[in-house]
């Protein structure tokens, strides 16, 4: 009996001490691992055991190790375990529990299992950045930023005191954003990431990268440059911040320089950051900070920045022109060409007496272009230009030679343009612009938006233009003017323009009919049309020969109409189309196939080919018949004369013998008398009929003539033409 009880007090008495007295009352705690349980050799992990209730005393288990870890939390619900370089035996499962400090028989149940897997990095360390950079303020937003070079991994962020989740990430990088930033969020960030399956692969850890939080209570800083303005290469600099407070840490920053900062632990509320011997890396804008010593991640805001300014130019001097020429009309168009050796600079065009330079940044080649559309008077005068690098502003070229732009009143009259040869040519083809003017002597500029061609001095009254191998680029609208070769410059205005169209061997060639077809009466409309498959695109119209405008249509579908009313004489001849495609107005194709548009003419009436040959056979034997008689009177005059018996007659006379007389009678051949030729009569034997005057014959023998009746008969007298004038008809 004694025995017994003895041995139920020692049972009491071990139970005690061995504080399993009571039983498990507490939920079980919840643990995880932070950044995540896959870790690389010599990384930094932390487990975590959150309870349910304050003032507990927590205790880390580790399968197989019989040593516990134990952490005292009096004021919250988690403790924490690091360890800060995992070797191969932290690997393992773990689990943990809790009790009350005050009654260290109250237990929690153990929570479930982690496990750690320790593995050898093999995948290189990822890259980690801010942004912003350079500091976040109290209640702002930061993003940090983890790119590895693996696709499918997944991201872990380290921050000590802090537990982020990790992500899955199908890219290259994950990103972990920081909302409404508390004093706690400052602090060192680093990030790697590993496979998301066994046999894990895991990746070195990233550099640190620091998280500045910003007080707005902490006063800024001043920023001053000794010596100050511009700087000689080789010379010292000392830039000096001052603050208001002891006890803390001043830091440099230099904008865009993603080096570390530079910083300095001064003794008193002020520091000195020297830089010896300067160079042009040096140049650029400053600004410094400081943090208090007992908060090391929380800073004030930046100083205002200060420029330092480094003298010297390291750059070969760019070259500079004018195109069209340095000598242009009052309101007309220049541009000012400025052409370094190096890309990814920044231009700057100096006009002498004006103190703000124009500036173009050029990234990808090395010729800024600085137009002047409209010139006035004061845009005359010398400019020059130079340039920096971008990436580096403080790299500077030499200054350009000078050129001098003169403005001038146009008082020549504007010359004319056109092209050889005409209305469009091919891509890879060749053009020449002409350009015409009206003094002989000048200097021709040809004009072109983008484009620069060289002045030609010509001693005639035209120049030429060649354009060979045809481009895209080529196509435009240009135009032309000229001026004296030397002062006082007398200078011309500018040209009608006219367009270089390049045609497109890729774009089907139109087509073009008429309506109505075939010949057209004067004064009907004719409509005609130009077929193609492409929408959004213009349609000219052009005739063969004709010098002016081009008729164009933008038609809502794949065809236009060109209506002529009222055709005459002048619409007649050859007509083709071709179109361009709106978005490319310099850009046609091919033109179509000719179509003839023939008018009839409505102004004369042609004679019937039936008649022709009479006319023309009367006329003949007309003339034949007055020649036999010319020559017949001249020989009768001949005779008369030989005989000497003959009277002298006051009018020409033909003897002609009358069949049914024997008397000669004698037909006067009256020069204003009209006689009509009729054709002979095949059974005549060569003899032609000459209608006679009666009253004239009357009148020729001495009696008075009679009085004209309507119908008078006709007396014939018939010459053998064969035989001659003075041959007698057969009886």
């Amino acid at each position: 009996m004694a025995s017994a009880l003895i041995v139920l007090l020692l049972g009491c008495w071990l139970a005690r001490h061995s504080e399993v007295w009571g039983g498990h009352e507490f939920l079980k705690p919840t643990i995880s691992v932070s950044p995540s349980r896959v870790v690389a050799l010599g990384g930094n992990v932390t487990i975590r055991c959150e309870g349910w209730y304050l003032s507990m005393k927590f205790f880390l288990r580790k399968a197989g190790h019989p040593k516990l870890q134990v952490r005292m939390v009096p004021d919250g619900t988690v403790a924490e375990f690091p360890i800060p370089s995992v070797g191969r035996e932290d690997g393992g499962n773990y689990t943990c529990d809790y009790h009350s400090i005050t009654d260290q028989n109250r237990w929690s149940y153990p929570s479930d299992p982690v496990k750690i897997i320790v593995a050898e990095p093999s995948y290189p360390k990822p890259s980690i950045y801010l942004r912003p950079s350079g500091g976040v303020s109290l209640g702002g937003a930061v993003t940090v930023w983890c790119r590895g070079q693996h696709l499918g991994v997944r991201f872990v962020l380290n921050k000590e005191g802090r537990h982020f989740p990790p992500v899955d990430s199908d890219r290259f990088e994950a990103v972990f954003p920081i909302s409404n930033v508390r004093w706690e969020d400052g602090g060192n960030y680093s990030c790697s990431y590993h496979s998301r399956s066994e046999p894990f692969a895991v990746s070195y850890p990233s550099d640190p990268v620091e998280l500045v939080v910003r007080d707005p209570n902490l006063p800024r800083p001043s920023i001053s440059l000794s010596p100050p303005g511009v700087t000689a290469p080789g010379a010292d600099v000392t830039i000096r911040c001052q603050g208001q407070r002891r006890d803390v840490r001043f830091f440099l920053h230099k904008a865009g320089d993603q080096n570390p900062q530079r910083h300095v632990d001064p003794a008193g509320d002020g520091a000195e950051f020297r830089i010896p011997t300067v160079g042009w890396q040096h140049g650029g804008s400053y600004s410094c900070s400081y943090r208090p010593r007992s908060e090391p991640f929380v800073s004030s805001q930046p100083s205002d920045p200060v420029q330092l300014v480094v003298a010297g130019r390291e750059y070969p001097k760019p070259i500079i022109w004018v195109s069209p020429s340095r000598v242009v009309a009052l309101g007309g168009s220049v541009t000012i060409r400025c052409e370094g050796r190096y890309p990814g600079m920044e231009f700057f065009l100096r006009k002498a007496g004006h103190p703000n330079p124009q500036v173009r940044s050029v990234p990808d080649g090395t010729m800024a272009e600085f137009r002047i559309p409209n010139v006035s008077r004061e845009d005359g005068g010398s400019y020059t230009c130079d340039y920096h690098s971008i990436t580096e502003p403080n790299r500077w070229s030499y200054r350009s030679n000078p050129v001098e732009i003169i403005v001038a009143e146009p008082s020549y009259p504007k010359p004319s343009i056109y092209l050889r040869p005409s209305g469009g040519v091919s891509l890879g083809g060749a053009v020449t612009v002409r350009c015409r003017g009206q003094h002989q002597g000048v200097q021709f500029m040809l004009n072109k938006e983008r484009r620069h061609f060289q002045t030609v001095d010509s001693d005639g009254f035209e120049a030429v233009f060649p354009i060979s191998n045809v481009r895209w680029e080529h196509g435009g609208s240009y135009s032309c003017s000229y001026h004296s070769r030397s002062e006082p410059f007398a200078v011309s205005y500018p040209s009608d323009p006219v367009e270089l169209v390049v045609r497109d061997p890729s774009l089907p060639r139109p087509s073009i009919s008429l309506s109505p077809t075939g010949v057209t009466a004067p004064g009907a409309d004719v409509t005609i049309r130009c077929q193609e498959q492409h929408r959004e695109v213009r349609f000219f119209l052009h005739k063969a020969g004709d010098l002016n405008p081009q008729q164009h249509m933008d038609p809502a579908g794949d065809g236009a109409e060109f209506r002529i009313p009222t055709v005459g004489r002048q619409h007649g001849g050859s007509y083709s189309c071709s179109y361009r495609p709106r978005s490319e107005p310099f850009v046609s194709s091919q033109p179509s196939d000719p179509v003839q548009l023939v008018v009839a003419d409505g102004l004369e009436s042609p004679a019937h080919p039936g008649l022709t040959s009479p006319i023309i056979a009367g006329v003949s034997v007309v003339a034949a018949v007055l020649l036999l008689l010319l020559v017949a009177f001249v020989c009768f005059r001949k005779t008369q004369a030989r005989k000497g018996a003959a009277p002298r007659l006051s009018s020409p006379m033909v003897a002609l013998k009358a069949p049914a007389q024997e008397d000669p009678t004698y037909a006067s051949i009256d020069e204003g008398k009209e006689t009509q030729t009729l054709e002979p009569d095949p059974g005549t034997d060569g003899l032609t009929y000459a209608e006679l005057d009666g009253q004239v014959l009357q009148a020729k023998r001495g009696g008075p003539a009679p009085a004209p009746e309507p119908a008078q008969p006709s007396v014939y007298a018939a010459i053998n033409v064969s035989q001659g004038p003075h041959s007698e008809s057969p009886p």
